[in-house]
């Protein structure tokens, strides 16, 4: 008798299991819901295991996968060892973009956090939502009496965050923007299991076949070297393509 007492206990229990994973998973699926109500998602940046990165001829950075586009210069600023990049910057037109991939914690909005000090720091900034959700607007003062558009944005994946600065025409619309847009929702981003501090930058790599040419145009004391990110080959042209600043603080 007593054993099917127990019987009876352990069936109510297996029942009240399955009830309460039905449960979960029907909450599960109202949180999607009401994510995909909100409005249109972003098509990217990806993470690396995400099956629906787009495919493409990518230039394998290390922590960051670029898509080839025509028309689109890289630039690369090499670490004083030549054995990683600190900087790297993308012109198109008037327009540049810098990109920069930040270790974060795990199931934080590292962007909100990161944009609250933003706004805190940047005189006459502001906030407003954009392509990539909210985004921050300013002007960036390059010389005296002239002052160049800027948006930062902020992507956030598994343990890492995508930040791109904008400047120039691309900060505000138009053509330059949408060009530059596009192409920042094609990056791949492979954070790696490096331990990193949250807010530290992931190291870039330099592909195998543009190690040689910067570690050449660096010992020349020619600046950055610049990429045609499309043919992968190096271009001789200067900075002075878009408006270029290496760090907002």
């Amino acid at each position: 008798m007593f054993k099917k007492r127990d019987k009876s206990k352990a069936q109510a229990k297996e029942v009240q299991e399955e009830e309460k994973e039905e449960r979960e998973e029907r909450d599960i699926e109202e949180e999607e819901l009401e994510e995909s109500e909100e409005g249109p998602q972003r098509p990217g940046p990806y993470d690396v295991s995400d099956p629906d990165a787009p495919e493409g001829e990518y230039l394998d950075l290390g922590a960051l996968k670029i898509l080839g586009k025509s028309g689109l210069s890289m630039h690369l600023s090499p670490s004083p060892d030549r054995k990683s990049i600190v900087d790297l910057t993308f012109s198109y037109g008037s327009s540049s973009l810098k990109l920069t991939l930040l270790a974060s914690p795990r199931r934080v909005k590292f962007w909100e956090e990161l944009r609250s000090n933003i706004l805190s720091a940047q005189k006459g900034s502001r906030e407003a939502e954009g392509a990539f959700g909210p985004e921050i607007f300013f002007e960036t003062k390059v010389r005296e009496g002239v002052e160049i558009p800027t948006r930062i944005v902020g992507v956030d994946g598994p343990r890492w965050m995508l930040r791109g600065i904008f400047a120039g025409p691309a900060a505000v619309g138009g053509e330059e923007k949408e060009y530059l847009d596009s192409f920042f929702s094609t990056v791949i981003a492979d954070r790696g299991k490096e331990p990193l501090a949250p807010g530290d930058p992931v190291p870039l790599a330099f592909p195998p076949q543009l190690l040689p040419e910067n570690m050449a145009r660096a010992a020349a004391g020619r600046g950055p070297e610049m990429v045609d990110v499309k043919t992968k080959q190096s271009v001789q042209e200067t900075l002075t393509r878009g408006p270029m600043f290496t760090e907002i603080r």
